[in-house]
């Protein structure tokens, strides 16, 4: 993650659940619960449209430069990812953190 300018709060709660997602699966585990969670980017959603809205004139609609896949991400991507992670299929999966950002917080970790 890379933290925003003046959202101290934001990080730390953000830091609190990724170190809870965790916790609940070692201690969970041997009961067979798992515990992930899901991290995503900038989502098109109805908040997210409104903020670019409220933009100034200049710097609405970059958000798709931001990210490496050249677009924001769609609702039910999100979703796709969630259901995967309670199938079945993801039964050995436990203590994560999926982070579905179109590639933003690679792209972040650049020098």
């Amino acid at each position: 993650m890379a933290p925003p300018l003046g959202q101290a709060a934001y990080c730390a709660s953000k830091a609190g659940l990724h170190g809870l997602t965790r916790a609940v699966a070692v201690d969970g585990g041997p009961d067979g619960v798992r515990c992930n969670g899901v991290a995503p980017g900038w989502i098109d959603t109805d908040l997210n449209a409104n903020f670019d809205a409220a933009l100034p004139k200049q710097a609405r609609g970059r958000l798709d430069t931001i990210h490496p896949l050249g677009r924001t991400g769609r609702v039910e991507e999100v979703a796709a990812m969630v259901a995967w992670i309670a199938s079945d299929e993801a039964a050995f999966v436990t203590g994560q953190i999926f982070v579905g950002d179109g590639g933003r917080t690679a792209k972040l970790s650049l020098p």
